[in-house]
């Protein structure tokens, strides 16, 4: 599928930080054609200037006028010593099924990459894959744990609603694959992230877990990268599970602890205690609160088995020399404030 492949589609959250490391690497890939889709924002594509390759203009579907943003023609020389450039275009649309067929049309993968309430928009989605005649490989907004346990989706209602994506994916016929991805870095090292751990306080909440327990985890880069892996050569398996690496907790708190020179506190969490109190949070209303405590519920309650599936994946990368000074840099961002998640980091 590699060289035939020239026509992408990436339906997004802008502000996804897996969507600003997908248009980085498509960058580097002249022969093909970008468009990424969005609803109506105001918002631009994190399309970097001092990274990209690409040239990336965005229009409103349905409009006449076409608005262009920054260009960059920094691409590979072909035969003729002139710049061949990636071509990304942002269309902006209301997601009607009529503007959907028109947009999808010469789609030949798909990517989602929604966030958040933006999951929602793949019913519309949904819809229209039938009627595309071009189209190769879906690849759903998942990345995070495997949405086919149906214990994860007992606990975590963006599972479940994920579940119904997939769902209706095996009623369309079309080809289709998730990329599961365990626990996302940058989010699950934030405050109130599923890690627990707190590297602005200096602290750690501790379930009740094996404590060899091999973690598999993913940086939001790493992500980007398997994503437009799969949609270039897509592997046999219907569900795929790729990580980063894999370690424990404690491996995760002593890397921390080496960042700010000290040790942290260690606290002991209570599993039964948070399931009560993130079912309470959500009949309250606050859904963003109770899922992210959930989540924690989700990632250490051996009852779950999240990782059984898990057990026999390495990780990418096996030397912890190399993946601590990544995991330093994120709690160093962190604590300066720039390192920002979507969402619980499951």
């Amino acid at each position: 599928m590699t060289s035939s492949i020239q026509n992408i589609t990436i339906i997004a959250t802008p502000t996804s930080p897996i969507l600003a490391h997908l248009l980085h690497d498509l960058s580097h890939k002249p022969h093909l054609n970008i468009s990424v889709l969005t609803w109506e924002t105001g918002v631009k594509l994190p399309v970097l200037a001092e990274h990209s390759h690409s040239h990336a203009h965005s229009h409103t579907q349905n409009s006449q006028n076409h608005n262009h943003n920054d260009s960059h023609t920094n691409g590979r020389a072909n035969g003729n010593g002139s710049s061949k450039s990636t071509k990304i275009s942002h269309i902006q649309t209301n997601f009607s099924k009529d503007s959907l067929k028109m947009i999808l049309n010469d789609a030949e993968v798909i990517i989602c990459v929604l966030v958040g309430p933006d999951v929602r928009l793949s019913s519309p989605i949904l819809e229209v894959l039938p009627t595309l005649e071009k189209l190769k490989l879906f690849i759903p907004s998942e990345y995070g744990l495997d949405t086919c346990n149906e214990k994860i989706r007992e606990l975590l209602p963006p599972y479940k609603l994920r579940w119904e994506v997939q769902e209706g994916l095996r009623k369309s016929g079309v080809t289709w694959k998730a990329l599961y991805s365990g626990i996302t870095l940058e989010e699950g090292l934030k405050v109130d992230g599923v890690l627990s751990i707190d590297s602005l306080w200096a602290s750690v909440v501790v379930f009740d877990h094996d404590p060899e327990l091999q973690i598999p985890l993913s940086s939001h880069k790493y992500i980007a990268q398997q994503i437009l892996s799969t949609a270039l050569d897509p592997p046999k398996e219907q569900e795929i599970r790729k990580c980063e690496f894999k370690t424990t907790l404690n491996n995760l708190v002593s890397i921390v602890e080496k960042e700010l020179d000290k040790a942290v506190d260690r606290y002991e969490g209570d599993l039964d205690g948070a399931r009560k109190e993130a079912k309470e949070r959500m009949k309250m209303g606050y859904f963003d609160g109770g899922v992210s405590l959930m989540g924690k519920v989700a990632v250490w309650d051996q009852a779950v088995n999240t990782w059984d599936a898990w057990e026999n994946v390495m990780g990418s990368i096996t030397s912890k020399g190399d993946w601590e000074k990544y995991v330093k840099r994120i709690v160093k961002g962190v604590r300066e404030g720039g390192v920002k998640g979507e969402g619980c980091g499951c």
